[in-house]
Parts: C-alpha cells; structure tokens; sequence
C-alpha cells in the first residue's frame, strides 16, 4: 500500500504543476495584457523575490497533487465503509488547499474568506465526489450486467 501511495503522490507532483501551470497561463489570458502572472501579488510581495514566489507556488502546486493522488488510495480500503473514506479523503484535500490557498494568497487572510473558500471548496468537492461516483456506479452495473450474460 505504501508503494502505491509513493508512486500516485510521485504521479501527482506532475500533475500538480502540469495544472497550476496551466491555470496560471488561462488566468493570464484573461488579463488580457500580453504579460504572464505566475503568482499572486501577496505572494511576490511576501516572498524574498520573484523567483522565490515562483519556486514556492511550484511547490505548492506539485504538493496539491501529491496530496490529492495519495490521498485517492483510500478509496481503495474496502475494509472502510464510503463514508469513512470520503470523510478522510475531504479532510485531507481541505486542508491541502488551504495551505495551498493561504501560502500563495489565494485568498485574503481573514476568518469571512476562510470561511468563503472552505464553502466553495466543499461545493466543488461535492460536485467532484457525486460525478466521480455515478460514474463507477455505472461502471460497476455494466459489469454486472455483462456478468449476467
């Protein structure tokens, strides 16, 4: 199991830049200015330099992943009920963006957007959690179904 975890978390820090290298360039875009903001003003203000800021947002990101990868092996302990493991596995991503989400100023630093940004995160969750679920649901009927066969 912990080989599993290392490998996704591995898998993850990619897919974690990949992503937030990605939103960066769209968020860009949208400006619409000809110029590429690879962080937030908070974090180029609070960082020791602009390359800093960079490095750490790159890490920030490549952490999100990795968290958001390993933490995808609890839904493999069939040993816990779905509730168990969605509750751990909210747990784990909140508190990962957060962390990520306060380092970065991805949010101003205050109880109202803290509580805003669990709010948003705990509705995009729920959206996530209830696609990736019909969609095994519907998985697992065509299996039973071909099994019938």
């Amino acid at each position: 199991m912990l080989n599993k975890i290392i490998k996704r978390a591995l898998f993850g820090f990619a897919t974690g830049v990949f992503i937030g290298q990605t939103i960066l360039i769209i968020e860009s875009l949208f400006i619409g200015d000809g110029n590429f903001y690879p962080v937030t003003p908070y974090l180029a203000a609070h960082a020791s330099s602009k390359l800093a800021a960079v490095i750490i947002q790159y890490f920030v990101t490549a952490f999100i992943g990795s968290a958001f990868a390993a933490g995808s092996v609890i839904f493999e302990m069939d040993k816990w009920s779905l509730l168990k493991q969605t509750v751990l596995h909210f747990i784990i991503s909140s508190v990962a963006m957060y962390f990520a989400g306060f380092i970065c100023g991805w949010f101003p630093h205050n109880l109202i957007s803290s509580l805003i940004w669990f709010g948003v995160f705990i509705i995009i969750y729920i959206i996530f959690w209830f696609s990736f679920y019909s969609y095994y649901k519907a998985q697992v009927r065509k299996i039973n179904e071909s099994l019938m066969k």
